[in-house]
């Protein structure tokens, strides 16, 4: 991104106008007030000036072509050009500066040519010098805007890269998911074929359809709390088929938690690890809750699911690969600007996610 006269500076040469502009008022109303204390404007003043910044402004480009990195063989030949280039350029803001504000001064009063000349001679190498300080002030003025400017190319291919690699992350982790969510309803279903075949169809449509909604969202690494819950709500419906007579389920969840933008399928190995190690081994009445509120601009998810009391040690040793899996997800999106930890409350597991600053 890099500041080069065959790509335009960069930025809208208007601006360059408008700073002419500014600039050429600020120095005009200087010189005004220092004449006896008191606000006079002269029209001369007006032209000498505009032309003098506005004449700049016409000939930045050439100035920044000539700052540009160049290709030279020969170190030496490529700073005489430099500085040849330079020069050039001020001598040619100088003559056509001095030609308007002179052919200003002729036309406008009883001043001749050579009374203009005469005028001129005496303070042409000061006014040399002095452009050669409005171009030098220029050109550094450049350089800086040029290394800012690839400062931020080089933040934002950083960002891009980053994004790029997350997005990358994130899809393996969901394509990781996907198939393990998978397996374990097509477990469920293999255990009412033959056993409940009107079950077996009902779950069948259920798993199509759920199935669908992911599919949908393969390629999307976030989701509405709301979408969200709603895959929640059928993979409930597909485990309620085979659990229905002994499972109790809470769902509490605040209106405000619905629009907020949340991994997909972050809820999904909450459920699955609550059947995997609580539902599917209790003998009687079991309950999962699910609770979703947002609480000092904090989001807060729990899900808490009952476990048998014989069953805690081996919960606590358990490698839990999806919840592992989910918090490689969050830590992706909110690089570490969130909690996640799992404990047992007496016979409850819980699993507790608190997205920060969300609100």
């Amino acid at each position: 991104m890099g500041i080069a006269i065959k790509e335009g500076l960069g930025f809208g040469k208007k601006y360059v106008y408008l700073v002419a502009l500014t600039i050429s008022l600020i120095v005009v109303l200087q010189v005004s007030n220092n004449r006896e204390g008191k606000l006079y404007i002269f029209l001369s003043d007006i032209v000498y000036y505009f032309s003098n910044y506005f004449v700049w402004a016409f000939l930045i480009e050439y100035i920044n072509g000539i700052i540009q990195p160049k290709n030279f063989k020969n170190r030496l030949l490529g700073i005489v050009l430099f500085v040849i280039g330079i020069l050039s350029l001020a001598l040619v803001q100088l003559v056509f500066t001095n030609i308007i504000y002179y052919g200003f001064r002729v036309l406008t009063t009883q001043e001749s040519v050579t009374d203009a000349f005469y005028d001129f001679k005496p303070i042409i190498f000061k006014s040399f010098l002095s452009r050669f300080l409005d171009i030098t002030i220029i050109i550094i003025s450049l350089r800086i805007l040029d290394t800012y400017q690839k400062l931020q190319y080089k933040k934002l291919q950083v960002l891009s890269l980053e994004k790029d690699l997350n997005q990358s992350q994130l899809f393996a982790l969901q394509s990781q998911l996907n198939p393990h969510f998978l397996f374990n309803s097509l477990h469920t279903l293999n255990t009412l074929i033959g056993y409940d075949d009107e079950k077996a169809r009902s779950m069948v449509m259920k798993i199509t359809k759920l199935l669908r909604k992911i599919l949908s969202h393969k390629e999307t690494p976030d989701i509405s709390f709301k979408e969200e819950l709603e895959y929640f709500e059928n993979y409930l419906d597909i485990e309620q088929e085979r659990f229905n007579d002994r499972l109790d389920v809470v769902i509490d969840v605040d209106e405000n938690t619905k629009e907020i933008r949340v991994p997909t399928l972050v809820l999904q190995p909450l459920i699955e690890n609550a059947f995997k190690h609580g539902v599917s081994l209790e003998g009687g009445k079991t309950m999962i809750q699910l609770i979703a509120k947002v609480k000092e601009k904090d989001f807060y998810i729990s899900l808490k699911n009952s476990i048998p009391e014989e069953k805690k040690q081996r919960l606590e040793t358990s490698t839990k690969i999806g919840l592992k899996n989910l918090k490689q997800r969050l830590e992706v999106m909110y690089a570490g600007n969130f909690d996640f930890k799992t404990t047992i409350i007496e016979n409850m597991f819980v699993v507790s996610i608190i997205i920060k600053e969300v609100g």
